[in-house]
């Protein structure tokens, strides 16, 4: 699976994605910068990159993380195509980047585009403050991510699935994932739940059944 990650708050967002990768064997973790001495990410790096998708999984899931991606230079972009394109789904790459202009279109028709928010984004704080299901939406979040059994799950997605609670409801559950104790394959598959949840809100699908990929990923 392939993520376009925006923020404008790159030091924020790296911080998030460094806590999700502990999540992996740390053999299976690659990251993927520009050379210092460049100031765009060339076809080299992605060459080198490439070449790891091509090794096994040290356990069974391997991730990219690829910062400032939107310094790759158009060779660079078109030269990952295929690899996205035909990369299985135990290979999940993360694209972090301030802006999705520079970006192909075929880059970002292949990807799941996610908007990385703050606890001190303004917009955020905004939605909080004027929220007062606020507490009661960090409060679900944290239950149902420590949920025992379905039936206790279900009893804290009214206040999460409401329409104008999925942005906090989103942050709020990616906030306590971060720091859960869950075992690392069930970690990562609610990681995958939520930006497919985030997917469907974003086409307009139906939020309510969407969270059925949380209640699969929690307990199947």
């Amino acid at each position: 699976m392939t993520y376009l990650l925006v923020s404008d708050d790159p030091v924020s967002l790296a911080t998030a994605v460094t806590g999700y990768a502990k999540s992996y064997n740390p053999n299976d973790v690659f990251w993927v910068r520009r050379a210092a001495d460049k100031k765009e990410i060339t076809v080299d790096v992605i060459n080198q990159m490439i070449e790891q998708t091509a090794l096994s999984a040290v356990a069974d899931k391997k991730l990219f993380i690829i910062f400032e991606a939107e310094l790759m230079n158009v060779n660079a972009q078109n030269k990952l195509l295929k690899t996205i394109e035909d990369a299985d789904d135990q290979t999940t790459f993360l694209f972090l980047c301030q802006s999705l202009t520079p970006l192909l279109p075929t880059i970002k028709s292949r990807a799941i585009v996610r908007y990385y928010q703050t606890k001190d984004n303004e917009t955020l704080a905004k939605l909080r403050a004027d929220n007062p299901d606020s507490t009661q939406i960090d409060q679900a979040a944290e239950q149902l991510l420590s949920a025992t059994n379905i039936d206790q799950a279900l009893t804290l997605l009214p206040v999460l699935t409401k329409p104008e609670n999925y942005t906090l409801a989103m942050f709020a559950l990616n906030q306590v994932l971060r720091h859960s104790t869950l075992p690392n394959d069930r970690k990562i598959r609610v990681y995958h739940a939520l930006a497919e949840i985030t997917r469907r809100i974003d086409a307009n699908c139906n939020a309510v059944n969407s969270f059925d990929w949380l209640l699969l990923a929690l307990f199947q």
